[in-house]
C-alpha cells in the first residue's frame, strides 16, 4: 500500500511551479503595460489639454488624457494587428466594414447595407447631376457620367453564405435609366465589366476596387461614348507598358482589416500585379505641356479612378490628354465641388468632363446636394 504522503509531493512541486509561470506571465505583462503607458505619457502635450478646474470637474481632462495615452502606446497599432489577425483566422472575421467572401475575395459591407430614404436620396442626386450637365452644357462642356458598379455585385458568387441585397438589385439599373431619361450622356460599366469578368478577374480580390483589367474594360467602355460626341482636340497618342516584376498588392480592404503588417500567413492571400504606366508616345503639335491649358478631358471621381491605371487606359483609349482631378476617400462630391471651384476650370474650359461615380453612394445620406451646382457657380448669371 502506498503511502499518501509521498504522491502528494510531486503534484504540491507541480502546482507550485504553475503558479510561479502564471506570476511570471503575469508580471511581465504588467511590465510590458506600464512601458507602454511610459513611453505615451512622455508624448502627451500637457499644455494642449484641457486645463480649466471646469474641464478636470466634468471629465474633459481626463477623458482626453486617457484616449491620447491610449492611442500613443507604442505597440497599440502591433496588438491591434494581431487582434484583428486572430479574429480572422478562428472566426473569419473582418469587422463591421468587412465582409470575408469565398477564396480570398473581400467585400465592403457599405455595398450591402440598407440606407434609410434611398429613392429620395437617389432621385436627389439624379437631379443634381442632371442640373450639373445641363449647366455645363450651356457653356459648351458636355458632361458624362460613368456609373461604377459595386463589386459585391459584379462578384456575387464569392460572397460566400451571403447574398446581393434584394433591397439594392435594381440600384445600378433603375441609376442609368434615371440619368439617360435626363438626357445625361452615361456610361453602362456594369455590361461591360460583367462581360470582362467572364474572361479574367476584373476587380482586386482583397480591395475595393477594379483592378488593371476592369481599369482598361472601363475606360475603353467611356471612350466610346465620349467618341460619340465628337470632341474637337487635338490627337495625343499614349502607350501603356510594363515598369516591373509582378509584385504583391496587399489593397484596401486588408489594409481595412488592419492586417496589413502581420505575416501573410494570418490573412486573406494579397493580390498580385504587374505595375504598369501609360506615357504620351506622340509630340504635342501646340507645343503645350501636360497639366496646362491644353488639356481637353478632365476626369473627376473617387479612388476608382487612381486605381488600375485607369486613368492612364482612359487616355490611351481616347487618345487624348486627361487631367485627372479625382480625390482618394472624397466621397460622392468632394473631387467635383474641388474642381469647380478651382482656377483651373474657371479659366481653362475643358472640352469634356468625365464623372466617375461608385454606384453605391447614390443611395447614402444626403450631404449639400439639392443646393450644390448653385454653391459650385455651375448656375448661368
Amino acid at each position: 500500500m502506498s503511502n499518501p504522503s509521498t504522491e502528494a509531493l510531486p503534484k504540491a512541486g507541480l502546482v507550485f511551479q504553475h503558479h510561479h509561470f502564471a506570476a511570471g506571465c503575469f508580471s511581465i505583462a504588467m511590465l510590458a503595460g506600464a512601458w507602454q503607458v511610459a513611453q505615451s505619457v512622455v508624448k502627451v502635450e500637457w499644455d494642449k489639454l484641457p486645463n480649466t478646474v471646469l474641464d478636470f470637474r466634468e471629465g474633459r481632462l481626463t477623458g482626453t488624457l486617457e484616449k491620447k495615452i491610449d492611442h500613443q502606446m507604442p505597440l497599440r497599432p502591433t496588438l491591434i494587428a494581431y487582434a484583428n489577425a486572430g479574429r480572422y483566422m478562428i472566426t473569419g472575421g473582418g469587422g463591421d466594414q468587412v465582409r470575408i467572401g469565398e477564396d480570398n475575395w473581400l467585400f465592403l459591407t457599405e455595398e450591402l447595407r440598407f440606407e434609410k430614404d434611398a429613392q429620395a436620396h437617389l432621385n436627389a442626386r439624379v437631379d443634381m447631376l442632371a442640373s450639373a450637365a445641363q449647366q455645363l452644357k450651356a457653356q459648351g462642356i458636355p458632361l458624362v457620367i460613368a456609373l461604377v458598379p459595386d463589386k459585391a455585385r459584379i462578384y456575387a458568387q464569392h460572397l460566400g453564405y451571403a447574398s446581393y441585397p434584394d433591397f439594392n438589385a435594381s440600384r445600378y439599373s433603375q441609376s442609368l435609366d434615371l440619368l439617360r431619361k435626363k438626357g445625361v450622356p452615361t456610361v453602362d460599366l456594369l455590361t461591360a465589366l460583367s462581360q470582362g469578368a467572364a474572361q479574367n478577374e476584373v476587380y482586386y480580390r482583397t480591395d475595393t476596387h477594379w483592378n488593371q483589367e476592369g481599369g482598361s474594360i472601363a475606360a475603353k467602355a467611356i471612350a466610346n461614348e465620349v467618341k460619340k460626341l465628337a470632341i474637337d482636340a487635338e490627337i495625343t497618342t499614349f502607350q501603356t507598358l510594363e515598369t516591373g516584376p509582378r509584385t504583391e498588392r496587399p489593397g484596401d480592404i486588408i489594409r481595412l482589416m488592419s492586417l496589413d503588417t502581420v505575416p501573410a500567413a494570418l490573412r486573406p492571400r494579397s493580390d498580385f500585379e504587374v505595375p504598369v504606366a501609360t506615357r504620351q508616345s506622340s509630340k504635342d503639335a501646340s507645343g503645350g505641356l501636360f497639366g496646362e491649358a491644353s488639356v481637353p478631358i478632365v476626369l473627376i471621381g473617387t479612388s476608382y479612378s487612381m486605381r488600375g491605371n485607369f486613368a492612364g487606359y482612359l487616355q490611351e483609349a481616347l487618345s487624348l490628354k486627361v487631367l485627372n482631378a479625382a480625390k482618394e476617400g472624397g466621397g460622392f462630391l468632394q473631387a467635383a465641388t474641388t474642381y469647380f471651384g478651382d482656377d483651373s476650370f474657371k479659366q481653362n474650359k475643358p472640352k469634356l468632363i468625365v464623372w466617375e461615380v461608385p454606384e453605391r453612394f447614390l443611395y447614402s445620406k444626403l450631404e449639400k446636394e439639392n443646393t450644390w451646382v448653385q454653391d459650385v457657380g455651375l448656375t448661368q448669371k
